[in-house]
């Protein structure tokens, strides 16, 4: 079992999800100690990360960088998946977007 990545609302419904039965997510995320990485160097494979809204378009933009750095087709379109999930809850209100580890 992978990293699930699911936007949810403020009182934890979840709206739309990735699920990661291929343990795909962890390929995509830096080392922790990418100092360029505001954020994902943050998720937690292990546990619950959660972003908000003013975070996930950072999100998006380090995907966007992995997506273009990854040469394996499972990756890019499991990466692509998570991309149009959380461009769908950019700018949605109380609507926050959870990597749910093991």
């Amino acid at each position: 079992m992978g990293i699930d990545v699911r936007v949810e609302t403020e009182s934890g419904e979840v709206q739309d999800e990735v699920l990661d039965d291929q343990n795909l997510t962890e390929k995509l995320l830096p080392d922790r100690e990418d100092g360029t990485s505001p954020c994902l160097r943050f998720v937690d494979p292990f546990g619950d990360t959660l972003f908000n809204q003013i975070q996930i378009p950072l999100v998006i933009v380090e995907l966007e960088k992995r997506l273009r750095g990854s040469a394996k087709p499972e990756v890019k379109a499991h990466c692509e998946a998570i991309l149009k999930v959380l461009r769908a809850a950019t700018g949605e209100e109380h609507t926050y977007v959870r990597f749910s580890g093991e």
